[in-house]
């Protein structure tokens, strides 16, 4: 199949699917019309050498039958004037034309019929190509339309690849956080296991609190203690 057959049959059924393998369809297009017209004056050079023969080999036929009738004509006349004898050759000329014309005919009728096939390829080929530049915007339409679909195909594969990274950074964060609440939680219980001494404890108490009342509860448990360290 010719590279006309094949986009013509993309032209009605698989443009979408073959046209996407085409770099340059309209470059394409024009191409393959060139040639299918460079074809068709091709094969018109061709028919009419074969024309030509056949007309030449119908001429040379009816020649032959106006002769052999000349002297079928002419022994009837050698007859009607009592000479036998030229009517005997007369219908020998004649019998030499009818085995040519006998010859020539069967030779004449195949040239015929390969001439009148020659003719219908012809036609087939020019309504082909007729309707080819009828369909050429249709199929560089659907080439174009076909283009689209992979660039919009292409760009979703793009941002598909953008969710990933981002799920990843998402991940990472995530990750880090945990990281981050693993760390005070390590921290919290280093202060559980290791608590404050005692004596911070009270220190905490004595020093920690501004309440008067408090602060005079500590000064008389002081000077009882003083008194009793006396005491002894």
């Amino acid at each position: 199949m010719s590279i006309f057959s094949r986009l013509f049959k993309i032209g009605q059924a698989s443009a979408n699917q073959a046209i996407d393998k085409l770099e340059k369809p309209e470059l394409m297009l024009e191409q393959a019309i060139k040639d299918k017209e460079k074809q068709i004056r091709e094969a018109k050079q061709s028919i009419q050498s074969c024309i030509a023969t056949e007309r030449q080999t119908k001429a040379q036929l009816e020649k032959e039958k106006a002769e052999k009738f000349n002297w079928e004509q002419k022994a009837e006349a050698a007859m009607r004037s009592g000479r036998e004898d030229l009517a005997v050759k007369a219908l020998e000329r004649s019998a030499e034309h009818e085995q040519r014309m006998t010859s020539l005919e069967p030779n004449w009728q195949s040239q015929k019929q390969s001439v009148d096939e020659l003719k219908q390829e012809i036609i087939t080929m020019e309504n082909e190509i007729a309707e080819f530049k009828r369909n050429k915007d249709f199929i560089i339409a659907q080439s174009k339309a076909a283009s689209v679909k992979k660039d919009i195909y292409e760009a979703k594969a793009r941002i598909s690849k953008n969710n990933d990274t981002n799920d990843l950074m998402a991940r990472l964060k995530a990750k880090a956080e945990r990281q981050g609440f693993e760390a005070d939680a390590a921290k919290e219980l280093s202060e559980t296991v290791n608590p404050t001494s005692l004596e911070d404890e009270f220190k905490e108490i004595g020093g920690g609190t501004s309440n008067p009342a408090v602060q005079d509860k500590l000064a008389a448990l002081k000077a009882k203690m003083n008194e009793g360290q006396t005491a002894s």
